[in-house]
């Protein structure tokens, strides 16, 4: 395949698209209110083209509004404009009633071609967006945006009460420390513990209320604790722990190591100050790595959480450097690690040759180095990052007679007002760090960290080129996942047929990356019938003939509507021995309730055929019901975010049983998909279904080797 092609392959594994099975896709909960059938299923499968999960329900009054919230909680109210509701559910009596509730649930109203409204008036009432119910791109946009911010309120919400309670904890930790803390403000201590107050000389900490640290300090020394406080006030990231002689009211004196750091306390920005007693000259060493003489992984971290903080207060914004040393398992092989640890120390040399001392470096795992840098232009720390990798670069290291020549990635962060959590800043540099390797990419460079940085947009309108030629050169591969009897009198071989895009670096992509909206729908008709082929002779491996086994092959939505596929398929069944029934096509709740007839026509043909259908996604339409009894399919598999909800226990067995009980009623096959561990087998098997499938089980593979009726035996 071309290199072009492994483009694709980098550009589609950094997008949020990018997903091994639907087990990671986001669960979505959507209330309609007066919404069209057809115009709720398409949106539902619009939404599932992307990464989410999506799940519906349709409501026509008040009453069912309330219903819908004491079974679950719901993510987004879309409501289609009307000039007039009467009786039904308005957008005004929806809102009136949650602000009532004081329930946060974005609304969206669709707008159609024919009606002329005022979107100013229902934003006064609290509506979110009024869009054009045409506009598919548009509502998707507009959902995915609404869904992140209302994640982001709850989390913030969630994260208030946390925050509330840590400071609380904290608190009660500070005040029954033995460490002597105290905490000041404008140069007065506001608080102080009993620790702090003992170890001056008082009894009680009242008698250090509003009383300045200075005077606890001897007089020669004051200066030197002023430029301490003064750093620590103007942001300062080299901090470290000063040691400062102290005085008690009894004239005695002490020795004690003084080190700050910034706290809110009682709505105030103070610094926190720990008085600790040296107890060997081994302490003044105890934030250096022993290795490189550089901060170790605790001291940056501390460094890194401080400069967030201050930079979250605005106008101390950072830079952050975090450099990874290429290949270091090549290096490793070739020098030991005893090698392996001379050659970092001789990294650590260069940079606090390159590096001004005004920045923090750290070093803080086998290949990781970082630089906290006192500038928050990125253009000077790419241009410190190109130094230094070209510093490395032309440096080589002997190791036993042996030259190594070694490079680094460097991943850049910005440390502003709307920096995330530390941890995260350092995922977004160890990203950036590691996007130097992507493709056929050999790292020994610079990357500015960037979360809308993707090349999709400017590959979409070349993707149906390249996967028409990715089919020419069969360039694709098929996996295949187990489908387990759980409760079947007889059990049987099933597998789930999973398509692979696979480029000449032995790269794999999944379809729910590259099988999006601009595909055309003859390259979709043309995938589908590749993998049918493929299927088909993997059946007649002597494997397969010997277990009997029955491959669960998905078809996309324009297959489906192709009226020549059937003809197509019988043509391909009389050129081999498999026995139709060994053939069983899912197809999506989403895409069966978009054009029900042509559903209703392929599951009827296959039948004809003698060929098996499956109903996938099952229940997260609010048409579900309709759609099971107008396609009577053999299996139904249900949608995988009931899996994820039993698993975090936020789906109780009484729900999942009233969405079995009908399809059990009529006989239908049911598939539990996406289990990941044992403690749902029992629910499982206590609720009817018949077969289970997911990673726990095993992941997908390019064999078929799930010992069935081993596991069987061992069931019985």
């Amino acid at each position: 395949m071309t290199s072009s092609t492994d483009q694709i392959l980098s550009a589609l594994s950094k997008h949020p698209t990018h997903r091994d099975n639907d087990a990671s896709s986001r669960n979505i909960n959507i209330l309609f209110a007066q919404c069209d059938g057809a115009a709720m299923e398409l949106l539902l499968s619009n939404l599932r083209n992307t990464d989410f999960a999506p799940r519906g329900l349709a409501i026509e009054n008040l009453e069912a509004l309330q219903q819908a919230f004491e079974r679950r909680a719901w993510d987004l109210l879309v409501f289609t404009w009307k000039s007039d509701y009467r009786p039904a559910l308005s957008p005004q009596e929806a809102l009136d009633w949650l602000k009532h509730q004081e329930r946060d649930l974005p609304v969206i109203a669709l707008a159609p071609e024919a009606q002329v409204i005022a979107p100013n008036e229902l934003h006064k009432l609290g509506v979110a967006a009024v869009i054009p119910v045409s506009d598919h791109h548009w509502i998707l946009h507009e959902i995915e945006r609404q869904y992140l911010q209302l994640g982001q309120r709850r989390e913030l919400r969630a994260t208030h009460a946390e925050l509330k309670h840590l400071r609380e904890r904290n608190q009660h930790l500070v005040e029954h420390s033995n460490s002597a803390i105290c905490y000041l403000y404008e140069g007065r201590i506001l608080y102080c513990n009993q620790s702090f107050a003992h170890l001056l000389g008082y009894p009680d900490h009242n008698h250090l209320a509003n009383r300045q640290l200075h005077a606890f300090v001897v007089s020669n020394q004051q200066d030197r604790l002023t430029h301490c406080l003064r750093q620590a006030e103007n942001g300062g990231d080299n901090n470290k722990p000063q040691t400062l002689t102290f005085t008690r009211p009894d004239q005695t004196h002490f020795e004690g190591i003084l080190s700050m750091s910034p706290v809110a306390h009682e709505g105030k920005v103070c610094q926190a100050v720990e008085i600790s007693e040296p107890e060997c000259e081994e302490e003044a060493f105890r934030s250096l790595d022993p290795m490189t003489g550089l901060q170790n992984e605790h001291a940056c971290m501390q460094a890194l959480e401080a400069a967030c903080l201050r930079a979250l207060r605005g106008g101390q914004d950072r830079s952050l450097l975090l450099l990874r040393l290429d290949h270091l398992k090549i290096i490793r092989a070739e020098v030991g690690t005893d090698g392996e640890a001379l050659i970092l120390r001789a990294i650590a040399h260069i940079l606090t040759q390159k590096v001004s001392p005004a920045h923090l470096l750290g070093h803080l795992d086998d290949d990781s180095f970082i630089i906290l840098m006192h500038n928050a232009d990125p253009d000077k720390a790419i241009s410190l990052g190109q130094g230094l990798c070209h510093a490395i670069r032309n440096h080589m290291c002997d190791v036993d007679q042996v030259s190594i020549h070694t490079t680094v990635s460097v991943g850049i962060a910005m440390i502003n007002d709307s920096t995330p959590d530390p941890v995260v800043l350092l995922d977004h540099a160890r990203k950036a760090a590691a996007s130097l390797h992507q493709g056929n990419r050999p790292g020994n460079g610079v990357q500015l960290y960037n979360p809308e940085q993707s090349q999709l947009t400017q590959l979409d309108g070349r993707m149906n080129k390249r996967l028409a030629n990715a089919l020419k050169r069969d360039r694709f591969r098929l996996l295949y996942q187990p489908v387990v009897p759980l409760r079947m009198s007889k059990p049987s071989a099933y597998y789930e047929v999973l398509l692979r895009l696979v480029s000449d670096s032995n790269k794999a992509i999944s379809p729910n990356a590259f099988i999006i909206q601009t595909i055309e729908p003859e390259i979709l008709r043309e995938l589908d019938r590749w993998v049918i082929e493929h299927a088909l002779k993997a059946l007649q491996s002597p494997g397969c003939k010997a277990q009997n086994v029955s491959l669960f092959i998905n078809l996309s939505g324009p297959s489906i509507r192709c009226n020549k596929l059937p003809e197509w398929l019988a043509l391909k069944l009389t050129e081999t021995s498999i026995s139709p029934s060994q053939l069983i096509f899912q197809l999506s709740e989403s895409d069966a309730a978009v054009d029900l007839m042509s559903a209703r026509r392929f599951v009827g043909a296959m039948l004809q055929l003698n060929c098996r259908t499956c109903l996938k996604h099952f229940g997260s339409s609010p048409n579900s019901n309709h759609v099971r009894q107008e396609l009577r399919t053999n299996f139904v598999k249900l949608d995988g975010s009931y899996m994820r909800d039993l698993q975090s226990d936020s789906l109780d067995m009484e729900t999942l049983g009233t969405l079995v009980e009908p399809l059990l009623h009529q006989k239908r096959t049911l598939i539990a998909p996406q289990v990941e561990n044992t403690q749902v087998i029992p629910q499982l098997y206590g609720a009817g279904i018949h077969l289970i499938q997911g990673h726990y089980l095993q992941p997908p593979r390019e064999n078929m080797d799930y010992d069935f009726f081993g596991e069987a035996d061992q069931d019985n």
